[in-house]
């Protein structure tokens, strides 16, 4: 199964969970219903800032619900702050530089040099990608685990 049907699939099931429907959940994100609704039918991943507040919500963790892992057992997650710091402590921790990522994940150096001076987030994919990279859970990079 790909990330994005397994989204799909684990938003719904959270949604079931709580009694809410798209426009309920819409209305949560301050988005707009027809971008939860894609992300049900596996069409499109959320935003940065969408996913976090997902994650957030429901107080899950981002590896269970897009599908990296089977379960979590951490009951309480951090706060995301700060993605760009982070980003950089944890490619220092992996001895991971600006240079190996641009070329091994084909990610452009502007794009990435955004990401490191809080300029823009990354896509849900970009982050997957990232963590897969450096050998670390989308949790952990996103500072959410101890």
């Amino acid at each position: 199964m790909s990330i994005l049907s397994n989204f799909g699939e684990n938003l719904l099931s959270l949604m079931v969970e709580q009694n809410l429907n798209a426009p309920k959940l819409a209305n949560i994100l301050k988005t707009d219903r027809s971008n939860v609704t894609r992300y049900l039918r596996g069409e499109r991943l959320p935003t940065f800032t969408n996913f976090i507040n997902i994650i957030n919500y429901f107080n899950i963790s981002a590896d269970v619900i897009l599908g990296l892992k089977e379960f979590s057992n951490a009951k309480i997650f951090l706060k995301v702050e700060n993605f760009n710091k982070r980003l950089l402590a944890v490619m220092k921790e992996t001895k991971t530089t600006q240079y190996k990522l641009c070329k091994d994940l084909k990610v452009s150096g502007s794009s990435l040099y955004k990401w490191l001076t809080n300029e823009s987030l990354p896509s849900v994919e970009n982050l997957v990608k990232l963590s897969s990279f450096m050998g670390v859970s989308v949790d952990y990079l996103l500072g959410r685990l101890n």
